[in-house]
């Protein structure tokens, strides 16, 4: 790969990520009619935070080793992989808040 590809895959995947983590923030936790919407938005977020992971894994393995470049694309994973987290416990905690939805619903009857 050549210095331009690898700042052009780079520039990329930051707008995706950029893109993904902007959905992440306009979920509202406050509207329960909106807790399924939640759930695919986050599912949609971590696929998106996952596959750019790999991009930019394999952009790494590109790069010569312990460079300068690679160094910074490890810990643009390590944040990717943060996201994936954050997305999964806040997945785990809508489905949470869907059952408990489910519960009162079926108290209300």
């Amino acid at each position: 790969m050549t210095t331009n590809e690898v700042h052009e895959m780079i520039k990329q995947c930051t707008n995706d990520l950029n893109k993904r983590t902007e959905l992440l923030e306009k979920i509202n936790f406050n509207d329960f009619n909106l807790v399924d919407e939640n759930i695919e938005t986050c599912k949609k977020i971590s696929a998106s935070y996952s596959e750019t992971a790999l991009k930019f894994s394999i952009l790494s393995r590109e790069l010569p080793e312990n460079s300068e470049l690679q160094e910074i694309i490890k810990k643009i994973i390590t944040v990717l992989n943060d996201g994936i987290r954050a997305c999964n416990e806040i997945l785990s905690l809508l489905n949470e808040s869907n059952q408990l939805i489910q519960i009162i619903n079926k108290m209300k009857h």
